[in-house]
């Protein structure tokens, strides 16, 4: 009985230890690494799972009233704070690792929230990897109803959930978690994926089509490589994911080439290095450890994208979740897709066949409408909730290829789409 007392004791200490552990980050951080951004991070518990990392900045704006806006990266397993320093955060990192403001942050004109998800990415931990997007979508519900008993400011918030990738994934999944839990505190108003790989089997037959319009293979290449994805189809189409899985990637393959001839991410720049990118000041700046103590975390290896989290995540890859997508929409949720038109790997046509045809209630009205331009910015079509846009000029991290056209385009998201007007005005 003891023994049990003791266990229960330290359960109950080790989770409050975890409830307020998120500390004002602006006001531990004597050291003015983080400049003069308003944040808080550190662990919240997922159950007896593990915890996960999160980074809250507010606003630069009207924190008391501005919305909440999750960003989740992809990988699987790649971590939050990559599109942090490189894409869409409040800052970008120098080479002698102090950083500097970009004018460009999403948290301009909302509270943006970061989040190392699933376990063991980034700085989360946890005692086990998920292996499917249902223990995924729980854990974050659990995760984020912690997040709210530690910042109840942000209960019944209008709410953002966005990311990127194989974000793809995991944001249906998540927001129909929410949906389905109809928790009153939660006030998801909208979901928005960017170059998001959500729905295999419509998105895979885009590579030869996509290859083919850029010049990166010639016609009989195409035809021959059209029919090897018929083939993956028709393996995703009977449920055979380990077989699509490994057909796809033969035949992906034999477009990109080993090593890879283009950088699949964007087009019109070589691949260097394992992620086709350098993100090594990101991994040496967030494994100092003078900047963990800021931010809460115990003293471990932080990593860029943790190559355990993703092979275990190895089958869920060709899997579909569209009817997570429509069953948002049917709930009165509003959609955003958007892609860069210089990604490969989850490319805009991909993007615009999988919309298409998702099985909605609006399906032959969004099928039919025709592209509008965007600004300056690209083209875009939309119905009910739902919008599709091709942004010209980006790659797969289109915060990164084309900040202002992204920050533009959060604020026209979380504004009202069709009938947003610009009414910010940011200075630094």
């Amino acid at each position: 009985m003891v023994l049990l007392l003791f266990v229960a004791l330290s359960l109950f200490l080790i989770q409050a230890w975890a409830r307020i552990s998120p500390t004002p980050g602006h006001l531990l951080d004597t050291t003015g690494i983080f400049l003069e951004e308003i944040f808080y991070s550190g662990l919240l518990p997922v159950t007896d799972k593990g915890f996960l990392f999160y980074w809250l900045f507010e606003s630069r704006q009207d924190p008391e009233n501005d919305p909440l806006v999750i960003w989740l990266s992809g990988g699987p397993g790649c971590s939050s704070s990559l599109a942090l320093f490189s894409e869409n955060g409040p800052y970008t990192i120098n080479d002698d690792l102090t950083l500097n403001s970009n004018p460009y942050s999403w948290n301009n004109n909302a509270n943006l929230l970061f989040i190392d998800q699933p376990l063991n990415t980034g700085y989360s931990i946890g005692k086990e990897m998920e292996k499917d997007e249902i223990g995924l979508g729980s854990n974050f519900y659990t995760f984020f109803m912690e997040f709210l008993e530690t910042f109840p400011q942000y209960k019944k918030r209008p709410l953002y959930i966005t990311g990127e990738s194989y974000a793809g994934h995991y944001i249906p999944v998540i927001a129909s978690e929410i949906v389905k839990h109809k928790n009153s505190d939660i006030n998801l108003k909208g979901v928005a994926i960017g170059n998001g790989w959500v729905d295999p089997y419509n998105q895979v037959k885009s590579y030869a089509k996509f290859a083919y319009n850029k010049g990166l293979i010639n016609k009989t290449e195409y035809n021959i490589l059209q029919k090897d994805y018929e083939a993956c189809q028709y393996m995703l189409q009977t449920d055979n994911y380990e077989l699509g899985l490994l057909s796809c990637l033969i035949t992906t393959h034999k477009i990109i080439g080993n090593p890879a001839r283009f950088n699949y991410y964007d087009i019109r720049i070589p691949c260097i290095g394992e992620l086709c990118y350098d993100f090594s000041l990101i991994e040496e700046f967030l494994n100092q450890p003078e900047v963990m103590k800021v931010l809460g975390v115990k003293e471990t290896k932080w990593l860029t994208c943790n190559d355990k989290v993703h092979e275990a995540l190895f089958f869920d890859n060709m899997k579909s979740y569209s009817k997570e997508v429509a069953l948002l929409l049917e709930s009165k949720i509003q959609v955003l897709v958007y892609s860069g038109d210089k990604d490969f790997i989850c490319n805009y046509l991909g993007g615009e066949v999988w919309t298409k045809n998702l099985q909605w209630s609006g399906k032959n009205h969004f099928s039919s409408q025709i592209y509008k331009n965007y600004e300056r910015y690209g083209q875009y079509k939309s119905y009910n909730g739902l919008v599709f846009l091709i942004l010209y000029d980006a790659g797969h991290m289109v915060p990164m290829d084309q900040p202002e056209a992204a920050e533009n385009m959060l604020q026209r998201f979380i504004n009202g789409w069709d009938n947003y007007q610009n009414k910010f005005v940011v200075t630094f």
